[in-house]
C-alpha cells in the first residue's frame, strides 16, 4: 500500500502507475485492435506541454482520494448514506451520491490494528467505510462536520470534560439553534 511504503517503494509505486498510464495512452491511440474512431479520437490527447514542465509534463505526485481511515465509536457505511441506518445522535446532514473507486482488497496475515484514542474530534479523517466516505468526503458534508467539531470542542472544554463524555442531547440543542440540518424531513 502506498501510504505505508518507504520513500524509495513510493517512487517506485509512482513510476508504475506512470508506466502504466503512458502505455494505456499509447495503446488506445494506437494498437490496431482498438476501433479507428476511437483510436483517432484518443491521438488528440497527450500530456499538457505548459505543465510540470521540469518532470516531463507529468505531475510530480499520485492522487491519494484516501489513505487511513480512523474506527470510531459509529462507523459510518453505505447503509447511512443509503438511508437504510437510523441514526439516532445525528450531528448533521450532508446529500451526494456514492462515489467510489474500486481497490484491491485482502486481510493481512495479522488481522487489523485498531489504535484508540480519548480527546479527539476528527472532521475530515471520519470513521466510515470506503463506500460511504465517497459520499462523506464532499466539501459540503467536510463544512458541517468542521462546525461540529468546532462546537463539540468549545462546549467540552466549558464543561470541562472529553468531547466523547459531553452529553449529545446538550450538543443536538445548540447545533439545532445555529439551524443545523440532522436529519432528512422528507422521510
Amino acid at each position: 500500500m502506498f501510504i505505508d511504503a518507504s520513500y524509495e517503494r513510493r517512487r517506485e509505486i509512482f513510476k508504475e502507475h506512470e508506466l502504466y498510464q503512458k502505455g494505456l495512452m499509447c495503446y488506445v491511440q494506437n494498437d490496431p485492435g482498438v476501433l479507428a474512431e476511437i483510436r483517432n479520437a484518443m491521438q488528440e490527447w497527450g500530456l499538457p506541454k505548459d505543465e510540470f514542465t521540469d518532470s516531463g509534463s507529468w505531475p510530480h505526485q499520485l492522487y491519494i482520494r484516501e489513505a487511513r481511515r480512523m474506527i470510531g465509536d459509529y462507523v459510518m457505511t453505505e447503509g447511512d448514506v443509503l438511508g437504510d441506518r437510523k441514526v439516532e445522535n445525528s450531528v448533521g446532514m450532508g446529500s451526494y451520491t456514492l462515489d467510489s473507486h474500486n481497490i484491491q482488497r485482502y486481510i493481512t496475515d495479522e488481522g487489523y490494528v485498531q489504535n484508540e484514542c480519548t480527546n479527539l474530534l476528527v472532521a475530515i479523517c471520519v470513521s466510515s467505510s470506503h463506500i460511504a466516505f465517497g459520499s462523506t468526503r464532499m466539501e459540503p458534508v467536510f463544512m458541517i462536520l468542521g462546525q461540529l467539531a468546532a462546537a463539540a470542542a468549545v462546549l467540552s472544554i466549558e464543561e470541562g470534560v472529553s468531547p466523547q463524555d459531553f452529553p449529545y442531547g446538550k450538543l443536538r440543542e445548540v447545533l439545532l439553534r445555529v439551524k443545523q440540518i440532522l436529519e432528512n424531513k422528507l422521510e
